[in-house]
């Protein structure tokens, strides 16, 4: 299989120099520590433009990550109801999220880490950083990094949006900007409900948003977003079956930041201070909380200060700093606080097509230990439309407080866990011309510690928290999008994602997470423009997991868009297929009509 796959990437490669070209915008990739033109970029990295989001019927981030090779998204039940992201084979604890940067990773558990995602309407671009060149983010990058860059100007104007669909779900939203001389402004809120598809999946979701420019150059920021979801978590993690089918969640996720830039001739400093609020109840039976319940509330406090100086040659330098307080207090985890501090630094030297870029990042926890990891990114240019890179870094994770501490009906914490730790090397393929682009990777991640969920009881499992024997990950990825017929490269576009995954150690342990992992996971879309207001979507997927079993999956939307009016109707698991995410049987066949008016 592995030469199978070799020789895959190897035709894929070749053929890149006879298909046609495509045009990618120039777009800068933030980085914290050095901003660099994609094109130029040498980390592996996949960036997702608001534009391309709005030429698919995608509505929730998750939907949009679903569609990317290496990621796999694994939903508790229908739009917007809780779910969990996996990057390359790792676990929902090794993704880190950002929002403009900011780390909105949540102490008590990577489960929580969607809940933080804000809305399609105000994300400006997805860049999606993996393997090992998500060193530079820290803390919880263990697999990769999720950088949501939010919208930040616009024309004067609001979105006012409607969707109805399958099980009474129903969607209301509004998004509105306005720009001034001095000021620019991004407001989004929304709700969303639905009965939910079977017994106790209802749910109730609240979503605000806004981002704020201020001063006579613009460069005062000010973001805030608060998320609320209300669900039924019927077999949610792990407890199937009677047991568990009565489960309730509320969870809250809140962030304000606020930054600002100066720019010297070399020289720029970005300082941010920040607040990041979570909270979390969980009942594990709905109509009476006395028999368990959980209430957990962390909260985060930081200051960060990115630096980057220009030298001639378009080389680089670029480091920073983080400090943050993090508390939480909690019925069932306790009361714990650490203070956390990073340093981050890297410098690019250029040379003439060829750049390498040396790095390093020490962080300290107050109540763990302090982590010293280096790595390097090195960028061959073939030609103007293609790229080689290579990356190669440690990364690591310490131990969220669900698994230092809880103690629950299907999952026991381990205060005795160390922290996760990988060696991670990666080599990749990137090409863009006019109608093709390709991104193509191998990789390996050598873990150590790594912390999964274990099986100590069957039948009616119970699940210890429990560091695992080093593990081996080998796997692969392909991203291609084909442009036809159209000189607007998202009227006519044909997109495929594969990745495989390979991981040494699913014979001999039985985990919960880790090892149910994609081996094979296909996604192709065809989006296409049928006559001057209609276009036309088609979706299929195809997913098979380590542990065996698989599915697949095909959705289809048709769209009409006439002026100030967009009117969608989207059918979604057309063939009825059955299947289960997280052992939780999935929606069969079901539809979403939605219009919005723009004004």
């Amino acid at each position: 299989m592995r030469n199978a796959l070799y020789l895959t990437f190897y035709l894929l490669f070749l053929s890149s120099f006879v298909l046609g070209q495509t045009n990618l915008d120039e777009v800068v990739v933030s980085s914290p520590r050095l901003s660099i033109p994609f094109s130029d970029d040498a980390k592996s990295i996949t960036v997702i433009t608001a534009k391309q989001i709005a030429a698919t019927p995608f509505t929730t981030l998750a939907d949009v990550l679903r569609f990317q090779a290496g990621l796999d998204i694994r939903r508790q039940g229908i739009e917007g109801a809780q779910a969990d992201v996996y990057l390359r084979g790792g676990t929902f604890d090794q993704v880190l999220l950002l929002i403009d940067g900011i780390r909105v990773d949540d102490p008590q558990t990577g489960h929580h880490t969607l809940n933080s995602a804000i809305p399609v309407e105000v994300i400006e671009r997805i860049e999606i950083v993996k393997g090992p060149a998500a060193r530079i983010y820290g803390q919880n990058a263990f697999t990769g990094a999720i950088n949501i860059v939010t919208k930040k100007s616009g024309t004067n104007g609001a979105a006012l949006s409607l969707r109805q669909g399958s099980f009474n779900t129903n969607h209301l939203g509004l998004t509105a900007q306005a720009t001034k001389e001095t000021q620019q402004h991004v407001f989004h809120v929304s709700k969303l409900t639905s009965d939910g598809y079977r017994h106790n999946t209802d749910l109730d979701n609240r979503h605000f948003f806004s981002h704020s420019i201020f001063g006579d150059s613009k460069k005062i920021k000010l973001m805030t977003m608060f998320n609320e979801r209300k669900f039924g978590a019927n077999g949610f993690y792990g407890v199937a079956g009677e047991r568990g089918m009565n489960q309730y969640e509320e969870t809250q996720s809140s962030l304000v930041a606020l930054s600002t830039t100066f720019s010297g001739t070399k020289t720029s400093w970005t300082p941010r201070i920040f607040w990041k609020r979570g909270q979390d109840e969980y009942i594990f039976i709905r109509n009476n909380p006395s028999v368990y319940r959980n209430l957990h509330i962390n909260n985060k406090v930081g200051f960060s200060l990115d630096t980057q100086i220009a030298h001639a040659n378009n080389n680089r330098t670029g480091f920073g700093i983080e400090l943050s307080s993090v508390g939480i207090r909690s019925n069932n985890l306790g009361d714990h606080n650490r203070t956390i501090a990073h340093l981050f630094f890297e410098h690019r030297f250029n040379l003439s097509g060829f750049s390498i870029t040396p790095g390093f990042a020490l962080s300290h926890f107050s109540d763990v230990d302090t982590f010293f990891y280096p790595g390097m990114d090195i960028g061959l240019r073939l030609s103007e439309k293609e790229k080689l890179t290579f990356n190669t870094g440690y990364t690591y994770r310490v131990p969220t407080y669900t698994d230092l501490y809880y103690n629950g009906p299907q999952a026991i914490g381990n205060a005795s866990l160390k922290p996760e730790q990988a060696l991670s090397h990666e080599i990749g393929y990137r090409y863009a011309g006019t109608k093709l682009s390709l991104e193509a990777a191998i990789f390996q991640r050598n873990s150590k510690d790594l912390i999964d969920y274990v099986e100590v009881i069957v039948g009616d499992p119970k699940w210890l928290a429990s560091n695992v024997q080093q593990v081996t990950t080998l796997g692969g990825e392909l991203n291609a999008t084909f442009s036809y017929g159209s000189t607007d490269s998202t009227a006519h576009t044909l997109t495929l994602a594969y990745a495989y995954i390979d991981d040494d150690y699913t014979k001999t342990v039985k985990s919960r997470y880790s090892l149910n992992s994609l081996r094979h996971s296909i996604n192709i879309q065809a989006v296409h423009t049928l006559f001057t207001h209609f276009s036309s979507t088609l979706s299929y997927r195809y997913a098979s997991r380590a542990l065996g079993g698989h599915y697949q999956l095909v959705n289809a939307q048709l769209e009409y868009r006439s002026g100030k009016w967009r009117l969608q109707a989207q059918g979604r698991n057309l063939f009825n297929a059955a299947y289960v995410e997280n052992l939780i049987p999935m929606p069969k066949a079901h539809g979403v009509l939605g219009v919005s008016y723009s004004f």
